[in-house]
């Protein structure tokens, strides 16, 4: 499976922390300072732009912020993109806030002003120094610290850009879960810092040591930090161009097939035969996580108890994802979706049909660990659920919107007569629909949200059960048969024109 989390990325981070120990290799000054804008700029990102909302959001998050403030004259901008108020650019700059200010009124500074503070872009500070990317190719202990803590960065930047988020899993919008997160940075910077002490040169000392103290001080700021984070379950997908196996076949499907939903949805007027087929795809979904649920108890991967909630609970939410598909193929919005769609939902349905088909095939005689990873797919599938609730989320938004817009069309013929639609309904054409007549669309749709939001969690409990629980039984598989899981499982194709 080519997944990587960013809790993967802070557990390589933390051991090449940790190997820095018995290396006994000189570090640079063009090594360290590339460690230094890195971790700036990790921490940067963590910290995010600042808080709107509610009073309690706005002084937890400033507290954030002015550990980050407190970085000692930072040597360079952490992204172009980035903003900083006049406090920040005297921070980065290394001289006193009313200095900053007087460069503003003086436009010696170009910045603006929103009637509560000053914004100032990154690439209209001045330059402090020159910072070189650590080589990727180096085999230095550090070099390779800075490298990996680049590409957190950049995973944490890709997932606060995102447009749509998901509801109950957003980490970067929570400090509780980033505070965390900074303090594993910090702890790590603590230790570059230290082992620079030791093997630079000593007209190079200066810095590291103001990075030290400046990290052991955040770190007792942030306080009692150990505790789990949901920034660590973030991740970045890589599947292979070129699949072989049942596994790498199911995750490159996955894959596309969610970044190509998510366009989808994205679009002006997005199409409902797409909004109808997130509903068939997740029912799909559903059926082939029973079986898989169903396959890990007879492996021995997964508890009973636990995979008997968690088949109830994916059999009512395809139910309600049934109901949902049902409800979307009423209405139009006279979009047609994109080839690459199309495509992209064949090959999921074919994948998935497939692992159906021939590699849970029931009978004691099927060899599960030579035909399919069960822990990989469960691990494919978890991430998708996750997806769904995004996707499906996005979805329950978009009715009410497309109808106050008139782009929500239906058959006249199957709505509510009146003595406009007299005409339409004995031609058979389509009609924008009034809010009031799309009840029973909005109620499935949000139901159909709420379910997929359910089924994450009680698949992540159902992980969480493995890891602690290995035992062996038959019995639930026995019970779960083929018709039991019939409703859910038989399933049309994409049913895209």
């Amino acid at each position: 499976m080519s997944t990587t989390t960013i809790g993967d990325l802070l557990g390589r981070a933390e051991i090449l922390a940790h190997n820095l120990r018995p290396t006994g290799a000189e570090i640079t000054a063009d090594q360290w300072r590339s460690f230094d804008a890195t971790a700036y700029r990790l921490l940067h990102q963590l910290v995010g732009p600042e808080r709107v909302g509610s009073r309690a959001q706005i002084v937890s998050h400033a507290g954030l912020g002015r550990v980050l403030n407190d970085y000692p004259n930072p040597l360079a901008a952490p992204n172009p993109e980035a903003t900083y108020n006049a406090r920040q650019a005297a921070s980065h700059l290394g001289v006193a806030h009313a200095t900053v200010t007087a460069q503003i009124r003086r436009s010696s500074l170009p910045a603006t002003y929103d009637g509560a503070r000053y914004s100032i872009k990154a690439t209209d500070l001045p330059a402090v120094t020159v910072v070189q990317s650590a080589d990727p190719t180096s085999p230095h202990p550090l070099d390779r610290l800075s490298c990996t803590l680049g590409v957190l960065a950049d995973m944490v930047a890709a997932e606060r850009s995102r447009t749509t988020h998901i509801p109950g899993f957003d980490p970067l919008r929570d400090d509780a879960q980033i505070t965390p997160v900074m303090a594993r940075v910090l702890a790590m910077t603590v230790a570059a810092a230290r082992h620079a002490l030791a093997h630079s040169p000593l007209q190079d000392l200066d810095r590291p040591l103001a990075i030290a103290r400046y990290a052991e001080g955040a770190l007792d700021t942030l306080g009692d930090v150990e505790r789990p984070s949901g920034l660590n379950r973030v991740a970045s997908f890589a599947p292979p161009s070129s699949p072989r196996g049942p596994n790498e076949e199911l995750e490159a499907s996955l894959r596309a097939w969610a970044g190509h939903a998510r366009l989808e949805l994205a679009r002006t007027v997005p199409s409902t035969e797409v909004l109808r087929d997130i509903a068939n795809q997740a029912r799909h979904l559903y059926a082939v996580s029973a079986r898989l649920v169903a396959a890990s108890v007879t492996a021995g991967h997964l508890p009973e108890h636990a995979a008997q909630v968690v088949h109830v609970d994916l059999r009512e939410a395809a139910q309600i994802m049934n109901h949902l598909q049902q409800q979307w193929a009423t209405v139009s919005t006279a979009t047609k979706p994109s080839h690459e769609y199309v495509t992209a939902t064949t090959i999921l349905h074919a994948s998935l049909s497939a692992v159906e088909r021939e590699h849970l095939l029931p009978g004691a005689q099927v060899d599960f660990a030579r035909r399919i990873d069960l822990g990989e797919a469960m691990s494919d599938l978890r991430y998708t659920a996750t997806d769904l609730v995004e996707l499906t989320h996005a979805g329950a938004q978009l009715a009410e919107p497309l109808i106050r817009s008139g782009l929500l069309f239906a058959p006249a013929r199957i709505l509510p007569s009146t003595m406009e639609r007299v005409h339409d309904r004995n031609h058979g054409r389509y009609v924008a629909i009034q809010l009031n007549e799309a009840a029973e669309l909005i109620d499935a749709a949000q139901r159909g949200s709420s379910a997929a939001r359910h089924i994450r969690s009680s698949l992540e409990t159902s992980v969480q059960a493995a890891t602690t629980t290995r035992v062996s039984a038959q019995a639930l598989a026995a019970r779960i048969t083929d018709r039991q899981l019939e409703p859910a499982a038989r399933l049309s194709g994409p049913d895209l024109l």
